[in-house]
């Protein structure tokens, strides 16, 4: 058994005890303020028994209904015991109110009743600090706003017998004048302990929390901008997770060494729990990166069939198009100062350029006229590259989108039968694509 849920029942058997003890002191005495703390002392048992269930149910380990925990049980039933409170408060203000208004009777005090009373306080504070230590030490709000209330109830209870001891000879009226005081008293810490909770609830976070997160993250040189931090307390336990944007050239293996950096130093700068983070690029993808750079080189007429690969995508191979004219001295230097390039630029650690050159022309106008002719195109694009002796054709068909799927494989068995017929001995690719994708770029 936890340490928590002993001091919990501890508290649960006390609060019967001190229930006993000032109602046998109400009887005695009369005292309507000896009587508003019986009634508080009441609600005591009630909010330690809500306090022993909630220990009980929010330390369940994580289920498949519950896969952050039961902590926010916790918040919950803080919430729940600090409304119980300030209901019974408001019920002793009342009782005191209306005694006030009519001729109050002074009490009878006798030494055994002092006593009793005294003997309650001694007990409460020392509960009072048990419980408060406790739920310091294992994030139990509940186990905190029981702390507060019992230390307010020992310090009132000495107000009580001072006050029984004048209204009995002197001051009638001041009993339950006192009862109205002692509560007001009590209300703004139990509001406070409401408020805890429920922002427990609510997801409510300190933003000087956030901010220091959000200052950890950015501390990693690797993060190019922080898209999104948030953060959110479950019980006792902090949970963070973050949108980041990284340099787009990181390979996978990089990346992961970011997010676990960030892990840890969130983990131990803020001892957060739980922390999730997301990156993305701050840029074009890489793919991008390379075709915007093989552009830029002169003589280059065209960038296709790039590919990452090995373990980390730390290779690259891709294919350059360019002039057929172009010799072999030349274009090897092309390939070197791409393979440079994108070797700095990438950080990669390889990269294989493949030399193709610009096909001879082909009869495009006639291929687009044919194909344009069969029922449901809308428009054709063509384009051919000539590697080594192989002549590669590309085409795009815009078709009706209402198309099934059946009708879309006649029409691309049509589309290669023309080519067939007017390029033999090309490898030709046909996609056929909703006439729309121009607008919306959607495919099928």
């Amino acid at each position: 058994m936890r340490k928590s849920e002993i001091v919990a029942i501890s508290s649960i058997m006390i609060s019967l005890l001190i229930v006993a003890i000032k109602l046998i002191t109400a009887l005695i005495t009369g005292s309507i303020i000896v009587l508003a703390e019986v009634i508080d002392s009441l609600g005591d048992v009630l909010t330690s028994s809500i306090t022993w269930i909630g220990i009980r149910i929010s330390s369940r380990p994580p289920d498949a209904d519950h896969p952050y925990g039961h902590e926010k049980f916790d918040s919950l039933l803080g919430l729940l015991s600090s409304v119980i409170l300030l209901e019974v408060e408001g019920y002793v203000i009342y009782k005191a109110v209306i005694s006030l208004i009519g001729r109050p009777s002074p009490p009878v005090v006798t030494n055994e009743a002092i006593s009793l009373l005294l003997l309650t306080s001694i007990i409460n504070v020392s509960r009072s600090l048990a419980l408060w230590f406790t739920g310091g030490s294992e994030g139990v709000r509940m186990m905190q706003s029981e702390a507060i209330n019992y230390g307010w109830d020992a310090g009132r209870t000495l107000i009580v017998v001072l006050v029984l001891m004048v209204s009995s000879e002197i001051i009638p009226w001041l009993d339950p004048l006192s009862a109205i005081i002692a509560t007001t008293m009590v209300i703004p810490s139990t509001a406070r302990v409401a408020y805890w909770s429920a922002s427990d609830l609510l997801d409510r976070i300190d933003p000087s929390l956030l901010s220091k997160a959000q200052s950890l993250i950015s501390e990693c040189e690797e993060i190019e901008s922080i898209r999104k931090v948030r953060a959110r307390r479950i019980g006792k336990s902090l949970l963070i997770d973050a949108v980041v944007a990284i340099d787009p050239s990181l390979t996978a293996e990089q990346s992961q060494e970011v997010i676990r950096k960030i892990e840890r130093r969130l983990a131990e700068e803020l001892k957060a729990k739980d922390v999730l983070i997301m990156i993305t690029p701050s840029g074009p993808s890489r793919e991008s990166m390379v075709r915007n750079i093989v552009l830029k080189t002169n003589g280059v007429k065209g960038v296709h069939s790039t590919d990452f690969y090995g373990d980390r995508k730390e290779r690259l191979s891709l294919h350059v198009v360019v002039d057929k004219e172009m010799n072999l001295k030349e274009a090897h230097k092309i390939a070197e100062e791409i393979e440079t390039s994108l070797k700095r630029r990438l950080g990669l650690e390889e990269v294989m350029v493949h030399i193709d050159h610009v096909g001879e022309r082909i009869e495009a106008e006639e291929v687009i006229r044919r194909v344009k002719e069969l029922k449901d195109v809308k428009w054709v694009k063509v384009n051919s590259v000539r590697s080594e002796d192989e002549l590669r054709l590309e085409i795009r068909v815009g078709a009706d989108p209402n198309l099934s799927v059946k009708e879309v494989n006649k029409l691309e068995h049509d589309v290669e039968a023309i080519l067939a017929e007017l390029v033999p001995g090309a490898k030709a690719s046909v996609r056929i694509v909703p006439s729309c994708e121009e607008v919306h770029g959607s495919t099928i």
